[in-house]
């Protein structure tokens, strides 16, 4: 967390009455007589919050038509959901610090409040039991939990954690995942190709089929495996392209498939295809590609490293 950040967030802890712990970057403690946890799911975009606490009423789970009435009552949340005892409230990005804070307070009073009125009582987000929880990081995700529960969910992602650290790499099950997922996203560069687009999505697809696809048949993502994968997708982005103009030679020359793509070299040899047309409309798919697959990679790393990782928020 940089200097400038780490002051925007204590400020925003001192205004609604809770606290940063520094090393989760995360906002934490009681407010109206709830618990909760303030984060931000995506570091690209460190001020629009996703604030968690978790709660029981004998008369069930929050209703869509009580989530509506919610967010149509309280501008800064863009959505309330509850899953089991986890109650979670989305907020809009605000980049202005005085107004994040307005919209901040604002918002919490409105959710503590909404739970207050509707009979919702603090729990252990595992057991349901109304009884002192602590807030943690668990691989990753956020809970409030009983120190039993917390006991037996640390155990049990720790089994899961060498479970899966001692899990051995297929590599050539990830490979053949691999070339299947590049498959799929070759077949998308091309559809979308013929329907007129040079679509975004088409890296998007070729990069998460392929990585997820070795990561399947794999049993794990590794780093050879990244290798692997990239590889894959820099070679069947170009023929997914190729076949392609192929189509589109195939068509105007009224020739085979086989031999409009054998003759692509001669055409933009010959200037009968436009070269820059040709190799910028490759350039961009590569640029899709690889959107699509630094976030997928990146994402993949950090759930990784998060694996079995749990700590107490705010523990010193």
């Amino acid at each position: 967390m940089n200097k400038k950040l780490k002051e925007n967030y204590e400020q925003l802890a001192q205004s609604a009455g809770i606290r940063l712990d520094e090393q989760s970057a995360v906002l934490y403690g009681n407010h109206g007589g709830y618990d909760l946890i303030i984060y931000t799911a995506n570091a690209n975009y460190p001020y629009q919050f996703t604030v968690i606490t978790s709660a029981s009423r004998t008369g069930g789970p929050i209703s869509k038509k009580e989530a509506k009435q919610f967010t149509k009552s309280c501008k800064p949340a863009l959505s309330l959901t509850q899953s089991g005892y986890a109650i979670s409230m989305q907020l809009r990005a605000i980049n202005n610090q005085k107004k994040l804070r307005e919209a901040l307070i604002s918002a919490l009073d409105s959710l503590t409040g909404f739970l207050r009125t509707n009979g919702f009582v603090s729990c252990c987000q595992s057991c349901g039991q109304p009884i002192e929880t602590d807030s943690y990081c668990i691989s990753g995700g956020y809970m409030h939990l009983c120190p039993d529960c917390f006991s037996a969910v640390n155990q049990k992602a720790s089994l899961s954690a060498q479970q899966k650290a001692q899990k051995k790499e297929n590599l050539v099950g990830g490979i053949v995942g691999a070339l299947l997922g590049t498959l799929l996203g070759a077949a998308s560069i091309i559809v979308f190709s013929q329907l007129g687009y040079v679509a975004a999505l088409s890296g998007v697809i070729m990069a998460v089929c392929t990585l997820k696809g070795y990561e399947l048949l794999g049993g794990k993502l590794s780093k050879p495996g990244i290798v692997i994968s990239i590889l894959l997708m820099v070679l069947m982005t170009y023929v997914g392209d190729r076949i392609d103009w192929a189509i589109l030679v195939a068509r105007e020359l009224e020739t085979d498939f086989a031999t409009s793509y054998q003759l692509i070299p001669i055409l933009l040899s010959e200037n009968v295809l436009d070269s820059g047309s040709y190799w910028g409309n490759l350039a961009l798919v590569y640029i899709f590609m690889l959107g699509g697959a630094i976030p997928t990679i990146i994402n993949s790393v950090k759930s990784r490293s998060n694996e079995g990782r749990i700590s107490r928020i705010g523990a010193s």
